[in-house]
């Protein structure tokens, strides 16, 4: 029998007995000059897909990845992999670059990582046009269509630069791609150019979804995350939309639940801290992470045990890419979802910054709050891909539609106590709080007092605030009854999804990965 060239290169210079067929197929592509757009779920292996051939193509493999913790992350493992490798990026000096370009001409090096702002530098492009790129890599490519538009032009600037450096062969590699972003990548980075589409199945059936509507994410995160016995298992990765909200969250966490095992991670800190978090994470057997956007493309931590959005993220492309984190060592995983009125409002805030952006957002939030639909179904839907029979999902299991905690209880008590309380007040009440103010208006001899006990008072204010922005309470700023709690115009019943109007935005959070 003729030996497996591609076989023998796995075994021999990766350790892998065997290459799953769909991997198979995208290393011929490139083994055979074609130009391909790669969809292949997380944990997948379709870094494999890339690095393998480049130990036998005649020159570079250029990849461009959109976050440098991901290149660093890249580059550790073609060190353990002893695969030469090395990185242009910001900050180099000119030494540093032309020992790079150096060794890369010496034939030293199969892959150069490399960021989208950096290739548009002088010096990058100077660099590079001195060398053979035989193959030029976009990894993480839906970033093209989700971030290039507004928040980072240089994607847009990707297909110019790889035609004037004259690469051989071109791949874009994405975990999920709906038919929009597809068009997008065609556009950006294959003009003129004919790519072959190899898609996966990108459903995952060890992932079991999970929808909440809630009044306090405060209260819902830390329910899921603490007590004796917590409803998600750890490792658990918490997904916020900025970074000041994954701050926030890492210290409540830190702060209800007791525990040092709580870090947060977003592009903002240092590339020391980074590390430092990311080797945490990567041996903890029990912690909590809340991260930007920034950890789903970055790190790769097989034995995360649920996945948590504390908000709605950008699009469905974007939630499968970040949920695709739980469970990569092929073992059940939940994937958790929290969205409320601050996730309504944010739909009409300045946070979406063009009417595409709107438009995938308003997708997702349309499958989330959805209590019908089954979850795999409607989110690979939006995808144009069939649905596959579920393999969990709340919905499936008869668990969806129901109403967030404490909405009707507080409906009932407001409307039987309607403008005699103020904010302050309502919060004393319903906790159950004994205080001089308390004590003195005989608050504490009304019906519903105490009602919420087991709240703490910041939850007690955000889901009355979450109630004020749906339109279920009003709070009138003049008149005679100023400043009085009273049931609004709106009445949610079990399960009814509250309208896409609702008046009295919340502050969206601005997007900062």
């Amino acid at each position: 029998m003729t030996p497996d060239p591609v076989a023998q290169l796995a075994e021999r210079d990766f350790g892998l007995k065997y290459l799953y067929p769909i991997q198979r197929l995208v290393i011929a592509n490139v083994l055979e000059g074609a130009d391909q757009i790669v969809v292949l779920p997380t944990g997948a292996g379709k870094s494999l897909c890339f690095q393998l051939p480049s130990r036998v193509l005649d020159g570079i493999t250029l990849v461009v990845v959109p976050l440098l913790s991901l290149l660093e992350d890249q580059l550790s493992r073609c060190r353990q992999a002893a695969l030469p490798a090395d990185a242009l990026r910001g900050g180099q000096s000119a030494g540093e670059r032309r020992r790079i370009g150096e060794r890369a001409a010496r034939g030293e090096l199969c892959l150069l990582y490399t960021t989208p702002e950096a290739l548009g530098t002088p010096g990058v492009r100077e660099l590079l046009r001195g060398l053979k790129v035989a193959h030029a890599v976009v990894d993480e490519a839906h970033c093209v269509a989700e971030w290039g538009p507004e928040f980072r032009p240089d994607y847009l600037e990707l297909g110019r630069r790889f035609r004037r450096l004259e690469v051989g062969r071109l791949s874009a590699f994405t975990a999920t791609a709906s038919p929009e972003t597809l068009r997008a990548v065609r556009s950006h980075l294959f003009a003129g150019r004919e790519p072959v589409l190899v898609q996966a199945d990108p459903d995952r059936p060890n992932l079991r979804y999970r929808f909440l509507e809630v009044l306090s994410k405060q209260r819902a995160l830390c329910g899921l995350l603490g007590g004796a016995s917590p409803a998600a298992a750890r490792p658990a990765l918490v997904f916020c939309r900025s970074r000041p909200a994954a701050e926030s969250a890492a210290r409540l966490l830190r702060r209800r639940l007791g525990s040092a095992e709580v870090f947060f991670y977003h592009a903002g800190l240092e590339p020391g801290e980074r590390r430092q978090v990311e080797a945490w994470f990567l041996r903890s057997g029990d912690g909590v992470l809340t991260a930007t956007s920034a950890y789903g493309l970055g790190v790769d931590k097989p034995d995360i045990r649920t996945v948590v959005h504390r908000d709605v993220p950008y699009s469905v492309e974007a939630y499968l890419q970040e949920s695709g984190r739980a469970g990569r060592d092929g073992r059940p995983a939940e994937c958790l979802l929290l969205y409320g009125a601050e996730d309504l409002a944010f739909a009409g805030g300045p946070g979406l910054t063009s009417e595409l952006e709107r438009r995938r957002y308003l997708r997702l939030l349309e499958r989330v709050r959805d209590p019908g639909t089954c979850r795999r179904a409607a989110l690979l839907e939006a995808l144009g891909l069939p649905a596959p029979p579920c393999s969990g999902c709340d919905v499936c299991a008869g668990g969806a539609g129901e109403p967030a905690e404490g909405r009707l209880a507080l409906q009932a008590f407001f409307r039987r106590h309607r403008r005699r309380f103020t904010l302050r007040q309502a919060v004393q009440v319903l906790c159950g709080r004994r205080c001089y103010e308390v004590v003195r208006d005989e608050l504490d001899c009304f019906r519903g007092y105490g009602l919420l006990s087991g709240w703490e008072p910041e939850d007690i204010a955000e889901a009355l605030a979450c109630l004020q922005a749906e339109g279920a309470l009003r709070l009138p700023e003049r008149g005679w009854w100023k400043g009085r709690l009273a049931p609004g115009g709106r009445t949610f019943q079990a399960g009814a999804p509250v309208p896409l109007d609702s008046p009295a935005p919340l502050n969206p959070s601005v997007r900062t990965q």
